[in-house]
């Protein structure tokens, strides 16, 4: 055993994520009587990509009556209803049968959710046709109440696990990072369930700080598949004041009646239907990528590279309507005048002033990941994948809940790999291979004339922001991708200023600098192989939407050095694929034949 490694763990489940799904998968690992270790990057209940919810969360009415109980739920918006609309966001990329898992086991676990909801003492605002508005660390409580009704769940916090192991296809453990002392630790386990969130590769982002593909780019380099990695979620973001840069907020004022405009002042004409679509939907996401990017492409972006949120039509008694509406809504989470501990106050002034608001678009969640059925299996023996780490629920566009994702895989992860340690024995641990992992932890300590990590990690951003950004181009993508393909030549000889191994900000980077460019070549492959435009993938250069050509999903696949990228169609079950063209992305939800009708309404008044 390498010298370096401090302590050795032994469990049946390793649970890898401290926000919903990797609590929830812990929680119910353990019900069915297995030892968990749960190990989180930051503070359970305090960090992942929950904690910056600013939304909601909701299930079918049908499911909402049946079997929550709830009278208020609008039972006409079936379970096959919702199967249907996550289908139809998805243009079809969806795997049907996690989309089935996703509806069928979200009530269950929301009755879960919402036992512990109420011993928490959590407020939450009803949502039609069935569902929830609440505030990211709200949003968390439950979880937390959950997790000290289970103690059997051996916790590790501000820990990063940095390589799984794996032996002839089967799962054996990992080896891992104590963040705040510098210590390597070794946990063998009969079964791994990774839940450590998406990968956000532009410098743009309204999440935390720490959603780099870890999981992902661990799952790959053990042998499983990556998929979809192309689609990327993003909607307005704050930009201005800059200290507020990457604040949700200019999306949560959206009800403040606005409009968008360029760095001209000129109004960026939305088309009355696709307007229409987008009301009270979160189809609107996908509406203001698809305007704003434009416009920002066209050159007509503001200093910061972003649109304008323009006030100056609406009269006065009316933003201070929307801005008092939004301050009591949230006044049941928030200081009032506040949203998540900052003053509304200058934005409000310059509402008021009828000053321009320059927003961005910040990438919220990725639909791609890792490569699961709908138990949440991976390709290796013993591995699974919960929540927004995995690909396959939402295919190329998610406007259902990643909440809902969250707590239903959660769930699902963790009884099935509680029932994979009860029939299966420990697989021996290859020790060679993992003090080679230790080893290679360990050598940006010893480089001298490599590039700085930090300095190294911030380039990769700026690489992506030049060719996977919202609308993308040939030009822009094989540009990017040749930056990442010579960054990835640096990447071993990544130095460090700072030699101490406490809290070392230089050295996370370094590690999570290997993760992402797993992701980034996986995004940047896909983007310029899929020459169409499909959800939140949007090419300036092929518009159309193309089902003959591209309705099927990009995977790749570690070999030797290489990775290989193949195609492979969505699983169907009962919602046969579409044929043809349209023109636009909004061309296929303005389609009659489609008979999309997502229900969702929050009543300000």
């Amino acid at each position: 055993m390498h010298k370096e490694i401090q302590k050795v763990y032994k469990t049946d489940v390793l649970s890898v994520g401290g926000s919903g799904a990797g609590v929830m998968s812990a929680v119910y690992a353990a019900r069915q009587g297995v030892n968990v270790l749960l190990v989180s990057k930051g503070k359970i209940g305090r960090s992942g990509n929950a904690i910056m919810a600013g939304g909601a969360c909701g299930i079918d009415g049908q499911s909402g009556r049946e079997i929550l109980n709830i009278p208020t739920a609008d039972e006409s918006f079936t379970r096959e209803k919702m199967f249907d609309c996550i289908v139809k966001e998805s243009f079809y990329l969806s795997e049907q049968n996690m989309v089935r898992q996703y509806v069928e086991d979200a009530p269950y676990v929301m009755q879960d959710y919402l036992g512990w909801a109420e011993k928490a003492g959590c407020r939450f605002v009803d949502i039609a046709p069935c569902g929830w508005q609440f505030s990211g660390l709200e949003f968390m409580k439950p979880l937390s109440v959950a997790l000290r009704e289970t103690p059997q769940v051996e916790v590790l916090e501000d820990t990063i696990i940095t390589d799984l192991l794996w032996q002839n296809h089967v799962i054996t453990g990992a080896v891992g990072l104590r963040v705040l002392t510098g210590e390597i630790i070794q946990i063998e386990a009969k079964a791994v369930i990774l839940a450590t969130g998406g990968y956000q590769p532009l410098t743009l982002k309204n999440t935390v700080s720490d959603m780099t593909g870890d999981g992902q780019a661990m799952a790959y380099r053990a042998g499983a598949r990556l998929s979809d990695m192309e689609f990327m979620l993003a909607f307005p973001t704050a930009l201005v004041p800059e200290d507020m840069c990457g604040s949700i907020y200019p999306y949560l004022f959206r009800r403040i009646p606005h409009h968008l405009a360029d760095k001209n002042g000129k109004e960026i004409v939305i088309e009355p239907e696709v307007q229409k679509l987008s009301t009270e939907s979160k189809l609107n996401k996908l509406v203001n990528c698809y305007y704003m990017g434009h416009a920002v492409a066209a050159g007509l972006g503001g200093p910061h590279g972003g649109a304008y949120w323009d006030y100056s039509r609406s009269t006065e008694a009316k933003k201070r309507k929307g801005l008092e509406q939004f301050y009591n809504r949230f006044a049941i989470w928030h200081k009032k005048g506040f949203y998540k501990g900052e003053s509304m106050k200058r934005v409000e002034d310059m509402i008021l002033s009828n000053q321009p608001i320059e927003v961005g678009l910040g990438v919220e969640y990725t639909m791609g990941g890792i490569v699961v059925d709908e138990n949440m299996r991976t390709d290796i023996e013993g591995l699974l994948a919960a929540g927004e780490v995995t690909a396959g629920t939402f295919g190329a566009c998610r406007i259902g809940d990643g909440l809902i994702e969250m707590l239903a895989h959660g769930r699902k992860a963790g009884e099935v790999a509680a029932e994979h340690c009860k029939n299966h024995a420990h697989t021996p641990t290859d020790q060679e291979q993992a003090d080679a992992f230790v080893q290679e932890l360990l050598s940006c300590f010893d480089n001298s004339d490599g590039p700085n990590a930090i300095q190294f990690y911030n380039a990769m951003e700026k690489a992506c922001d030049e060719g996977l950004g919202v609308i993308r181009t040939e030009e822009g993508l094989a540009g990017a991708l040749g930056k990442i393909e010579a960054m990835k030549k640096q990447e071993r000889n990544l130095t460090l200023e700072n030699k101490g191994r406490s809290y070392n900000f230089e050295w996370l980077r370094a590690i999570q600098a290997r993760n992402m460019l797993i992701c980034d070549e996986a995004s940047l492959r896909a983007a310029l192989e899929r020459r169409e435009s499909r959800g939140c993938h949007i090419r300036q250069d092929y518009e159309t939407v193309d089902h003959d050509r591209y309705l099927h999903h990009y995977d790749f696949k570690k070999e030797g050095d290489r990775m290989v990228m193949k195609r492979r169609k969505p699983t169907i079950t009962t919602m046969p694929a579409p044929t043809g063209t349209k023109e636009t992305i909004f061309d296929y939800f303005k389609d009659k034949s489609l008979n999309y009708d997502r229900r969702f309404k929050i009543n300000f008044d």
